[in-house]
């Protein structure tokens, strides 16, 4: 149950900034193009976003451990 509350949440979190951010990045590129402002805003949440997801994935780590398969191969 706390696996499946777990991923619920993640997906929440990645929803509640992430649809935001998609927004913002759609207004600024239907104002003034694809110009230095939307290209700066997309790197600044694109680092944002990767951040939180090496985030969300450390504590997933720590909480569950590592992924079955996803070990070195012998």
């Amino acid at each position: 149950m706390w696996r499946l509350g777990f991923y619920v949440w993640r997906i929440g979190l990645y929803a509640k900034y992430g649809i935001p951010a998609a927004l913002v990045l759609l207004v600024i590129y239907l104002g003034y193009g694809a110009g230095t402002l939307f290209w700066t805003t997309a790197v600044v949440f694109g680092c944002v976003g990767l951040g939180l997801v090496l985030g969300i994935t450390e504590f997933r780590n720590q909480e569950f451990g590592r992924a079955e398969g996803r070990g070195r191969i012998r």
